[in-house]
């Protein structure tokens, strides 16, 4: 796969942080989430099975009633 920003080559196995912010109230990171990152400008891209799990994650952290956090993707995926 072909980096949509500068086309360089994407490669898999690579992980990235993903920082969500909640009507300016809360902030989670989601660390270490499966990612494709291109190896020419380091741009992160995220499949869209995976991006699920990390908004069951964010749900289950906001029910939680977490404010500001750091949560592992393997540990609550």
């Amino acid at each position: 796969m072909k980096c949509p920003l500068c086309k360089g080559k994407m490669a898999k196995g690579k992980k990235t942080n993903l920082p969500y912010e909640f009507n300016g109230e809360k902030i989670i990171v989601v660390r270490n989430v499966p990612a494709l990152v291109c190896g020419q400008c380091g741009e992160a891209f995220v499949e869209i099975a995976i991006l699920r799990r990390v908004e069951k994650i964010l749900d289950k952290a906001a029910r939680d009633g977490l404010v500001m956090g750091f949560v592992e993707y393997e540990k609550a995926a």
